[in-house]
């Protein structure tokens, strides 16, 4: 990709071999598929909408088969990115949380055998 920070939807389709129908479509279901920055309600797309688009042509197109329906695809999109997310905090932040979590089970055992 050149060093534009936003691209048209030529450009988008152009890159992911996409049909700009398609792209259009996924837009009009999904938030987050496309920037706008003109009052003409132009598409435009950064990175993270090019990234986002690419990743859900990738689950909905594995191996070469349509392998989901649009809307799990976004989904297992929006899920992984989150797990990405939640992957990136600090490891030892993580193991706090998680010994908190059981820190409470263990609380609430010992309750309900009381």
């Amino acid at each position: 990709m050149n060093n534009k920070v936003y691209k048209s939807i030529s450009e988008v389709s152009n890159i992911l071999k996409i049909n700009k129908h398609v792209i259009r479509y996924w837009d009009s279901k999904f938030e987050g598929i496309s920037t706008r920055l003109s009052n003409k309600k132009r598409r435009f797309f950064s990175k993270e909408n090019i990234e986002r688009l690419q990743k859900l042509k990738n689950v909905l197109y594995q191996n070469g088969k349509h392998n989901y329906s649009l809307d799990l695809a976004n989904k297992i999109v929006t899920k992984r990115t989150n797990q990405k997310i939640y992957n990136k905090e600090n490891p030892d932040n993580n193991n706090l949380k998680i010994n908190k979590l059981r820190e409470i089970s263990s609380n609430l055992k010992k309750l309900l055998k009381s």
